[in-house]
């Protein structure tokens, strides 16, 4: 974590976003110091602005770097609503990442109708100061022609055939997720050179975020299968998405939990209260940082019986160092950005939240 003073800095970072695979180019102008503040490069960028946070609906905020993005598929899967992720690379791996992204949303139908990417790079990574404009443009799809090579394989962008590690040419999409993971090279988080700004990657995919709720989760995190529709039904019934409600600043926590590596991950509760009597799961951070996660009451919500809805547990107000998994409204406060790579950098969006709720 990096914390810096008031007033305004360079520039460092540049966010350019695409919905599917049309680049909206919006350029943030933000110093790492100062959020909010947004110049916009693109007719389509402030259409998605102003449409914010105004559907009936919950979209999974996450982000990524590149040799993370196998993980969407899984996450998909498990997801079935709008999705905004946010990709942060080197300049010099943009087409990399539209290639990935291309293979992705020609071979998961879920990533190519529901969910919206956004790259972000730091502005110190070789060849960051190039023009934007054209760029990776040479492999970007017609959409019509997605999905028209057939379900089992997908014709890589040939461009790029010579250089990427993905090998160009026909990709099957069996195995679309093994066969990124091996193939799609670092840097990880901490590897290039700049401090890892989750927060500004947070932000840009909440600002693209076109519903009324968001829940935001690292893209290795899964949710239950089904949590989408479990959570939507639940607002309905409790009249959350109506005029009269939108300026509650209540969330609503869903527990976080550990599996241990190698042991297929639970879909459910049921499922998962199983692993943890068998001690192959456990609550989120139990070793690493405690106190951070335990305000959320696990064993409470253990003995609560698994259910085919959602409803509140009980009511807790926000205690420091907290900082939990939640759903709350895209309205609230934006995360602070001057908050680099992990550890208490959701406390400042978290804690503006005079209450918070468990739901089982």
């Amino acid at each position: 974590m990096r914390k810096g003073g008031a007033g305004r800095r360079d520039v460092d970072h540049c966010v350019c976003g695409f919905v599917g695979i049309h680049f909206t180019a919006t350029l943030d102008v933000d110093a790492p110091y100062k959020p909010t503040d947004e110049r916009q490069l693109s007719e389509r960028a402030p259409t998605l602005r102003s449409r914010n946070h105004v559907r009936p609906d919950v979209t999974l905020v996450t982000q990524s770097t590149p040799n993370h993005l196998h993980y969407l598929v899984a996450l998909s899967e498990r997801w079935r609503g709008p999705l905004a992720v946010t990709v942060f690379a080197p300049r010099s791996q943009l087409s990399l990442v539209v290639e990935v992204l291309v293979q992705l949303r020609r071979c998961v139908p879920a990533l190519r109708y529901n969910a919206s990417f956004h790259l972000v790079y730091p502005l110190k990574s070789p060849g960051a100061h190039q023009p934007l404009d054209g760029a990776g443009s040479n492999l970007l799809p017609d959409d019509n022609s997605i999905g028209g090579g057939g379900a089992n394989s997908v014709d890589a962008p040939s461009s790029s055939s010579s250089t990427s590690p993905l090998g160009g040419g026909a990709m099957s999409c069996d195995s679309v997720a093994a066969r990124l993971q091996r193939s799609v090279p670092g840097p990880e988080n901490y590897d290039l050179g700049v401090s890892y700004p989750v927060n500004l990657l947070r932000n840009v995919a909440r600002r693209n975020a076109l519903t009324e709720f968001v829940i935001v989760l690292d893209v290795d995190l899964l949710p239950n299968d089904g949590l989408h529709g479990q959570f939507v039904a639940f607002a309905r019934e409790n009249r959350l998405f109506v005029d009269s409600h939108r300026d509650d600043k209540t969330v609503y926590v869903a527990p976080a939990f550990e599996v241990r590596e190698g042991v297929p991950s639970p879909r459910d509760k049921a499922s998962l209260l199983q692993r943890v009597e068998a001690m192959d799961a456990r609550p989120f951070y139990l070793e690493l940082c405690w106190k951070c996660q335990k305000h959320t009451d696990y064993e409470a919500w253990q003995r609560e019986p698994p259910g085919d809805k959602l409803a509140v547990l009980f009511e807790v107000l926000w205690r420091d160092p907290w900082e939990p998994f939640y759903f709350g409204r895209n309205s609230a406060p934006f995360y602070d950005e001057r908050f680099r790579q992990y550890g208490f950098n959701r406390i400042s969006q978290v804690c503006v939240a005079y209450a918070l709720v468990r739901i089982p």
